[in-house]
């Protein structure tokens, strides 16, 4: 581990293309008849084994290298917050944070904050970090031409930048699906994936205030990066969102932070950017 952080490791791409390579002998082994068809049906399932682990685990490090944690040389972690920002959610966590001198960084959602400037707003006055959360947050972002993919990424730096923060550095992907479109995308835009070393899942319907508080505490020390949401997922486009548990989590997690000497900073703050 470095002062800058830990990343996905070299092996999973390593994997990646080793997946690749025995596909391709595959397929041309049995074009000529060298193998039989079952080998090369083997490799494929090798393959989309690959491809799920790279897309689920941005921690595999299959598609592209991705911030998982920060260093642990001092008493630091990072609270990050997807999906906002939120007109209900976002004040509320806000004034969570302030009541405990904690910053935070948000990836928001580019539609949300052309929809909601003022939270931007909100937020950098407060002295948190407004990162990139794609603009549309699509289920289907990650299967995506790497052409729309840099139209929709660059339309969230525009909308968060109109809002009055400086254009983000740093990408998390949808749902936190990863895929060699989204990887190539955020290179095109010199911004970083990030993932987390712990998350909530405040996001899901099923996830009660204390199974997620549980999954961050077992994860709480120096250098972590947290995942909730300050955003909650949108149904349909005539539905309303579905609340998020965020609050109520970080209510109870904000006090065992401080119980255990930890102090939530700005992903640039825990990286010394």
């Amino acid at each position: 581990m470095t002062d800058r952080g830990v990343y996905s490791s070299r092996a999973g791409r390593l994997l990646h293309h080793a997946s690749l390579l025995v596909c391709a002998v595959g397929l041309a082994g049995w074009i000529f008849h060298i193998v039989s068809p079952l080998w090369f049906l083997l490799s494929l399932v090798l393959r989309f084994l690959v491809i799920a682990l790279g897309s689920f685990s941005a921690a595999s490090g299959v598609f592209g290298r991705v911030l998982l944690r920060g260093p642990t040389d001092r008493p630091l972690l990072a609270l990050t917050f997807d999906d906002g920002p939120d007109p209900d959610t976002t004040p509320q966590v806000l004034a969570l944070l302030a009541a405990h001198n904690a910053r935070a960084t948000f990836f928001v959602i580019g539609e949300r904050a052309v929809r909601h400037p003022a939270l931007i707003a909100q937020l950098v006055a407060a002295g948190h970090q407004v990162e990139n959360h794609s603009h549309r947050h699509s289920w289907a972002t990650a299967f995506g031409p790497v052409s729309r993919l840099v139209s929709d990424f660059s339309s969230a730096q525009a909308s968060v930048v109109s809002a009055g923060a400086r254009a983000p550095r740093f990408f998390r992907a949808p749902i936190g699906i990863l895929s060699p479109p989204i990887v190539e995308a955020a290179r095109k835009l010199n911004l970083q994936l990030v993932g987390w070393s712990a998350k909530a899942r405040d996001g899901w319907e099923s996830t009660t205030v204390s199974a997620a508080l549980a999954r961050l505490l077992s994860s709480l020390e120096p250098g972590a990066i947290l995942l909730l949401h300050d955003g909650g997922e949108q149904l349909s486009s005539r539905a309303a969102n579905r609340p998020t548990i965020a609050p109520q989590v970080l209510a109870q997690l904000l006090p065992q932070m401080e119980a255990r000497g930890l102090q939530s900073v700005t992903l640039s703050e825990l990286l010394r950017e």
